[in-house]
């Protein structure tokens, strides 16, 4: 018995390229149809060579539907220059449209007009030549006709690598060889219909027979990598072609960069498109630069909207949409880029466009993220809201917050810089002193912020000399929480504000409220937890029994108004009162469960512990 030699030695492989590699196939089949290659392979065929399909096998080969793409030719008898020695019989696959110019082309023009269809990707039109010129012409089933059919397929529409496959199984079984057109033709198809077992059985097969793909072949490779996902390979590719010096063609660098945009590597499209344009690459696509410029603003990208603000916006190539710029401004503020975020105001104001508080909170951003953070610029963007009749308010401020709370030691500076611009004629908005106040009460300086509140009145804009102060409700919430938050607690203070409130006529709120009976607690927790050596134990208590009667008094009047304090503060009342054995906890724990909807279900832990604090007190 003979044993069959399995050439295993990859030079080996190189070298005898046509060595018979069925075992391969037979392993990719099916074993149906193992067998029938099997039988085939043992039959003696005089004319039977090696096949050339070791490669390809790599992936599960398909059945050829129906009689394949070209038709069966029959036996027939051909002259030694390949011509027919008698003519076929009619196809019926010949071509419905064109049968006059059929009739009178040569066979030359006809297999031209072939190549030039299979070009422009027209897959029904090539087969309909092809069947023709092998059904009414006797031409025999080529090469050159397979890959002009494969090549067809490039057609996003009606192309498919599936049925490349066909075509290059119905080529193996017809013993027609692939050549290195072929690889080409099925690279430039998978570029179009991903398949990757396909295309690396290609790649694979073309190294093995030393066929080096072309600088079109390579294009196509780098291009179906990108359509299947496959970034870094196709990036290392790329890196191939360019240091083999191929000249990268622009369709394929305008490719990556949407597809890595779509992809959210904004960072790599960066680099290309930024290589692109220092190269003095002419006549880059602007419809690509405003698709940069779109993902690299929505993203915040500030390095890639520089670039692009600067190149092409500026020169006013192009012309990004409101909300784009808007999200360049963000990218701005977050790097401290004060001329970018100034240019992108002053493209804005040209539109004709309302501001919103938005775009000021973002500049103000931007001149505090700066390397050099200035802070007179930004308090002086609050001060050029009023005149574009846009009061500023809390939320415009946090980032000013933020930068001074981290640099508690520059308030005083901040507060001679609203003086000097109130001394110049600029309207200083309350939102700015409060932005003061706030920044104190965090520090838990409530002298600071008290000293702040005391000067309101002299800031008061020159057309409402009338006024005493133009301090608002959030001016003295900020205030009762410095008295909460005071060490100790300073409720008699807190009574005052109260008495301030009134006289200006706010209207406090619900906070208001809230606030104040945070005071009143916290002061009567202080005297029950912190002896004085003036005072007696009943005396101690006595006091305690007085603030919190006192912020039972508020509660009182919020309920009568229809408002009612935050959980955790009714919690905070109730539980003191049920250590002092006051019944009244009991009866705001009732309260809150008949006005708030899902008290019974959060209330329950506040009970809870009113209960615990109650049987202490026993």
């Amino acid at each position: 018995m003979t044993t069959v030699r399995l050439a295993t030695d990859p030079l080996w492989q190189a070298l005898c390229p046509h060595w018979n590699g069925s075992i391969f196939l037979r392993a990719a089949l099916r074993p149906s149809q193992a067998k029938k290659v099997a039988q085939r392979s043992q039959a003696p065929h005089p004319r039977s060579r090696p096949s050339p399909w070791r490669s390809f096998t790599t992936f599960p080969h398909r059945a050829v539907a129906n009689r394949g793409f070209l038709p069966q030719v029959q036996p027939v008898d051909f002259n030694e220059d390949g011509t027919l020695n008698h003519p076929l019989p009619a196809d019926r696959n010949r071509p419905d449209d064109g049968d006059a110019w059929l009739a009178q082309a040569s066979t030359e023009e006809i297999v031209q007009r072939l190549r030039r269809s299979a070009l422009k990707g027209d897959c029904a039109y090539v087969r309909r030549l092809a069947v023709y010129l092998v059904g009414e012409r006797g031409m025999r089933p080529s090469i050159s006709l397979y890959n002009a059919i494969i090549l067809s397929n490039t057609s996003h529409s009606e192309g498919s690598a599936g049925r490349v496959a066909d075509l290059l199984e119905e080529m193996r079984q017809n013993n027609i060889a692939p050549d290195v057109a072929t690889c080409h033709a099925v690279l430039k198809v998978l570029s179009v219909h991903v398949d990757h077992l396909l295309r690396d059985g290609v790649l694979r097969f073309m190294h093995e027979r030393w066929y080096q793909p072309s600088d079109e072949g390579m294009h196509d490779v780098a291009a179906g990598q990108l359509r299947e996902g496959l970034f870094e390979q196709a990036l290392d590719r790329l890196d191939a072609m360019r240091r083999q010096g191929v000249a990268v063609q622009p369709w394929l660098l305008d490719l990556f960069v949407y597809t890595l945009c779509e992809a959210d590597e904004i960072d790599t499209a960066h680099d290309i498109m930024r290589t692109r344009f220092e190269s003095g690459e002419l006549n880059l696509s602007r419809t690509l630069w405003m698709q940069l410029l779109d993902f690299a603003a929505d993203a915040r990208h500030y390095t890639t909207v520089a670039l692009i603000w600067n190149s092409q916006v500026q020169p006013g190539y192009l012309n990004p949409s409101s909300g784009m710029c808007l999200n360049i401004l963000t990218a701005a503020a977050k790097v401290g880029d004060a001329v970018l975020a100034t240019d992108v105001f002053a493209y804005l104001s040209k539109r004709g466009i309302t501001y919103q508080p938005i775009h000021y909170e973002l500049l103000i951003s931007t001149y505090l993220s700066s390397e050099t953070p200035d802070l007179q610029r930004a308090l002086s963007i609050l001060t050029i809201m009023p005149v574009e009749k846009l009061e500023p308010s809390e939320i415009e401020t946090r980032t000013l917050f933020t930068y001074l709370n981290q640099n508690p030691a520059i308030l005083t500076n901040a507060l001679s810089i609203l003086r000097e611009l109130h001394t110049q004629g600029r309207v200083i908005p309350i939102a700015a002193l409060n932005l003061l106040i706030e920044c104190y009460v965090e520090q838990h300086d409530l002298a600071g912020a008290l000293k702040v509140y005391k000067q309101i009145h002299t800031f008061t804009p020159v057309s409402e000399h009338s006024r005493r102060s133009f301090a608002n409700t959030h001016t003295f919430d900020l205030l009762l929480k410095g008295c909460r938050t005071n060490q100790p607690p300073d409720s008699e203070q807190a009574s005052f504000l109260v008495s301030e409130l009134l006289a200006l006529q706010i209207k406090p709120t619900a906070l208001t409220y809230d606030r104040l009976i945070l005071v009143f607690v916290e002061a009567a927790k202080h005297w029950l937890e912190t002896p004085r050596l003036s005072f007696s134990t009943e005396e101690h208590v006595l006091c305690a029994k007085d603030l919190l009667s006192r912020a039972h008094h508020h509660f009182t009047e919020m309920h009568e108004v229809g408002w009612m304090p935050r959980r955790r503060t009714i919690e905070a009342l109730a539980r003191r009162l049920a250590e002092l054995h006051d019944p009244r906890c009991w009866d705001m724990l009732q309260i809150a469960g008949d006005n708030i909807d899902d008290w019974q279900t959060t209330g329950q832990w506040a009970r809870r512990h009113c209960e615990e604090a109650w049987a202490k007190s026993e």
